[in-house]
């Protein structure tokens, strides 16, 4: 019998539900529900798999005898609903219509739908409204257009219609570093780091104060697992108009089945370095090809500081790769040092950063022009 209640942790991604549960900030357990090709194909739309997703947490809620009175409150993984400051968001309508109908489709902007719903049925079930002061709420911490409202100059692209995006990965950048400064005794406020999180998706970050103040998306640098990454604006527009895509094809192409995937048919680190051990040059060629161009993508950030970064950390699944980080390290820790935090700690920032909320050591905001009801 659970003497404390929890928060639940909801992180959707591409082929898996990730839920847990937390007493404070010890983990009492989670389950990743991975979601295979076969079941996604039945979905035409990212905001077709709700319900599919919705009953994942709830059956993971459910294998641990976990009921409405053992949840205190509900930490969401956020997608893009508008530039954003970092920090805790409580979710309300307008959120949930802000995720919905993102202009970016991820499973993330399904999180705090996902959230809400399952608070509202809880409150009803147990006669609360949702202004009640014991009432169960949905909260979102740091999501991924949560980088702040960034300066102008970083914002400029060469076509004036076009702003670069400011979309990244904001919770686990932000998690990582809030480590290294502990670990360095520093105050998150006085550091600067260049944070690449190596995923299916590769962002590089530069957080100063523990701020994004610029960064390379998934999509404007070197490739990754599933992402094509920058290309020739030139050759993309010839590709584009040929006939052969339709606009759906090509957003897969670039975002899905581009970088590795496109190459060595294959998005798994895992099995690139097994084909590389087994004397596969090709895999070998395009590995080295995406290390340089993520390396290119950690130096260029160097500039925004005229080189003053205390430290450069690789994160994320890819990043438990001592053939990737090795290669990575030789060839970016002439700008700083180098520290490897591998793995994502997306779940633990979650949790953590709604504790704060409900100790009072943070406040949770809503939506701009939203106002928080008495």
């Amino acid at each position: 019998m659970v003497k404390k209640k929890l928060i639940l942790v909801i992180n959707p991604g591409s082929t898996s539900t990730k839920a847990a549960c937390f007493q404070e900030k010890k983990l009492v357990n989670s389950r990743e529900i991975l979601h295979g090709a076969e079941e996604l194909k039945n979905f035409s739309s990212i905001n077709e798999q709700l319900e599919f997703r919705k009953e994942a947490v709830l059956s993971y809620l459910r294998e641990n005898g976990l009921g409405p009175e053992d949840l205190q409150a509900i930490a969401c993984r956020g997608g893009n609903v508008g530039q954003l400051e970092p920090g805790a968001y409580e979710v309300d309508q307008a959120f949930v219509e802000a995720s919905f109908h993102s202009e970016t489709p991820h499973p993330a902007n399904l999180s705090p739908i996902i959230g809400y719903e399952i608070a509202k049925e809880v409150n009803e079930k147990l006669g609360r409204t949702p202004d009640s002061p014991d009432a169960l709420k949905a909260y979102v911490y740091d999501p991924v257009c949560g980088c702040g409202i960034p300066e102008k100059l970083y914002t400029i692209t060469g076509i004036p219609e076009i702003e670069k995006p400011f979309l990244t990965h904001v919770l686990n950048s932000r998690a990582v570093s809030i480590e290294e400064a502990k670990r360095e005794g520093k105050k998150l406020e006085e550091t600067c780091y260049i944070v690449a999180h190596l995923g299916g998706g590769i962002t590089v970050n530069l957080l100063k104060g523990g701020r994004i103040l610029d960064l390379v998306g998934d999509d404007e640098g070197g490739f990754s697992p599933e992402r094509s990454g920058g290309l020739s604006v030139r050759l993309l527009t010839k590709l584009c108009y040929s006939g052969r895509y339709t606009e759906q094809e090509m957003q897969k192409r670039l975002k899905g089945k581009g970088g590795l995937m496109a190459y060595l048919g294959m998005n798994d680190l895992r099995e690139v370095e097994k084909k590389i051990a087994q004397g596969d040059k090709q895999a070998a060629l395009i590995l080295d090809a995406m290390i340089l161009q993520t390396a290119k993508d950690i130096v260029s950030l160097g500039a925004v500081t005229c080189g003053k970064i205390d430290k450069i950390i690789l994160t994320g699944g890819m990043a438990h790769s001592k053939m990737l980080t090795d290669k990575l390290r030789e060839r970016v820790e002439f700008l700083a040092p180098v520290d490897v935090i591998a793995g994502t700690y997306e779940m633990e920032a979650l949790a953590f950063g709604i504790l704060r909320v409900l100790r009072g050591e943070e406040k949770a905001r809503r939506l701009p022009g939203q106002t928080k009801k008495d």
